[in-house]
């Protein structure tokens, strides 16, 4: 028996041993495969609103995607930085502005709208990007810090969609994108307020995807589910098995989130094994999941957490 049938052989036998991983490792081949025949989108001249723009994953996006020929308008709380973000794509020869813009605030959120419409015309993009953590267990937190939480991390997408969203449906073209997290889809230790409104940021994602569906508009969403990553915000954390779960490059998150944007994918996660991770929460037991968490220091990642100075 030659080399090749034995490497044959004994992909056979591991496929048949390891049947769900066989599946999700041929569906995500095809979707690659998929992708390198589908022509995606272009974003020249598309107007992109980015919240919480100024800094991390927001600024890396923002800039790729001026990049590509789009308008960006930076949004942030912090107007200095925004202003510094912008400057950075004016040099690039791209089109940018900042925008004063506090999530929390319908008026502020409407006054930002208004301010991009007359400057780069109505936003085709969205990207709900702004967000904060706490890093406290449950009974540290202030009831001030967990509305804040929600207020920024989900409440806020509500603000921005109802401002943007109606001049896209009149359009029948856009698209807007949640920046959610792995921790909006399963529960960390001294997260509670965090994963809380992260799983409510993936409910906005989900609800609106099938709302405009259900419409027959041409809108499209994507949520963005990554694991930590390395801007910053989550400083001090720790992973303990970082072949698996490695602290994700800021370049790399934003790269995977222009390319979900551009071919239209609904959702994405990061690392690549969360999608196994989350296909076995629904397989398993909790008390399964709870250990394979421990195993894997998931409910410690946090015990060290600085965050962004």
């Amino acid at each position: 028996m030659s080399g090749v049938e034995l490497y044959a052989n004994e992909l056979i036998n591991y496929a048949q041993e390891h049947p769900c991983l066989t599946v999700i490792f041929v569906i995500l081949v095809l979707k690659k495969l998929f992708n390198l025949f589908k022509r995606g989108k272009s974003l020249k001249d598309e107007v992109v609103f980015i919240t919480g723009a100024a800094n991390g994953i927001g600024r890396s996006t923002a800039i790729r995607m001026a990049k590509l020929g789009a308008k960006v308008a930076i949004a942030d709380i912090d107007i200095k930085k925004a202003e510094q973000t912008a400057k950075e794509i004016l040099d690039l020869k791209q089109r940018a502005i900042a925008v004063h813009c506090d999530v929390t605030s319908i008026e502020s959120v409407n006054k930002a709208t208004e301010f991009v419409r007359s400057h780069l015309g109505n936003p085709t993009i969205l990207i709900n990007n702004a967000g904060i953590v706490s890093g406290k267990s449950i009974t540290e937190l202030s009831y001030e810090a967990i509305e804040r939480t929600f207020k920024v991390n989900a409440i806020s997408h509500f603000y921005t969609i109802k401002a943007m969203l109606p001049d896209m449906l009149k359009a029948n073209k856009g698209h807007i994108v949640t920046i959610a997290s792995v921790a909006g889809l399963g529960g960390v230790s001294k997260m509670t307020d965090y994963c809380a409104s992260k799983y409510a940021a993936v409910g906005i994602d989900d609800s609106l995807r099938n709302e405009l569906r259900q419409q027959k508009s041409a809108v499209k969403t994507t949520c963005v589910c990554p694991y930590y990553i390395n801007t910053g915000m989550f400083d001090g954390v720790s992973t303990k098995f970082t072949f698996l779960l490695p602290m994700l490059k800021e370049e790399y998150v934003s790269e995977q989130i222009v390319e979900a944007i551009r071919y239209n994918v609904p959702i994405i996660m990061m690392p690549r094994i969360m999608y196994l991770a989350i296909f076995l929460k629904g397989l398993l037991p909790t008390c399964a999941i709870d250990i394979i968490g421990e195993i894997l220091g998931l409910q410690e990642s946090m015990e060290t957490f600085k965050g962004r100075a």
